[in-house]
Formats: C-alpha cells, sequence, structure tokens
C-alpha cells in the first residue's frame, strides 16, 4: 500500500515537470503573440503582446487636429481595451492546450505564471 503511494507521488511529480516544461514553451510563445484591435473604423490600431504590453499604436493623421483630441483619446482607449482583451483571450487559448483545460489556480503560480 505503501509503495502504491510512493509510486503515485513519483508519477504526480513526474507529470508536474512535464507540465512546467510544457509552461515554460507556452510562454515563450505567449510572448511572440501579437494581437491588433482597431476603433473609429480603423482610424485608430493598437497592438499588444501576448505578455500584455501595448508595442504599437497607428493613428490616421485625419485625427491630428486639436478638435479632435478628446475624440482621439476615446479612440485609443477604446483601441487599447480591445487589444488587452484579445490578447488575454489568445493567452487562455494557449494555456488551455498546455493544460488541457483545466483551470490553474495556484498551480498556475506555483509554476510561475499569473493569470491575472
Amino acid at each position: 500500500m505503501l509503495g502504491n503511494k510512493m509510486q503515485q507521488m513519483n508519477e504526480a511529480m513526474s507529470k508536474l515537470k512535464d507540465m512546467k516544461k510544457n509552461m515554460a514553451q507556452a510562454q515563450k510563445r505567449i510572448s511572440l503573440i501579437r494581437v491588433t484591435a482597431s476603433a473609429g473604423a480603423g482610424m485608430v490600431d493598437v497592438t499588444v503582446s501576448g505578455d500584455g504590453i501595448v508595442t504599437n499604436i497607428k493613428i490616421n493623421k485625419e485625427l491630428l487636429t486639436s478638435e479632435n483630441v478628446g475624440m482621439l483619446e476615446d479612440l485609443i482607449l477604446s483601441a487599447t481595451n480591445e487589444a488587452l482583451k484579445k490578447s488575454k483571450e489568445a493567452v487562455s487559448h494557449e494555456l488551455k492546450s498546455v493544460t488541457g483545460g483545466l483551470d490553474l489556480g495556484v498551480m498556475g503560480k506555483m509554476l510561475g505564471i499569473d493569470l491575472d
């Protein structure tokens, strides 16, 4: 009985090591993810990495007038928030491929992955 429990524990530890290795590979792929969102019918485009970093903003020159400042700010916020949302969705999809859809929760933090 004790031998069986030790074998189960060893198998669990082996699976945990494999998952950690797979998670490290997934994190590398996640850092390469780029998603872009537009606002104002393409007047503003914002690109975000899988790491949640804004990597690029493109603004149509027509918006660069003093009377458009408020609208420009709103479009940048809208495009940025949508790009961040898309980035989280892409990361979630990538992680589900590694975890088989398991909710990592505390286990994710142990593996060095913060999903918040």
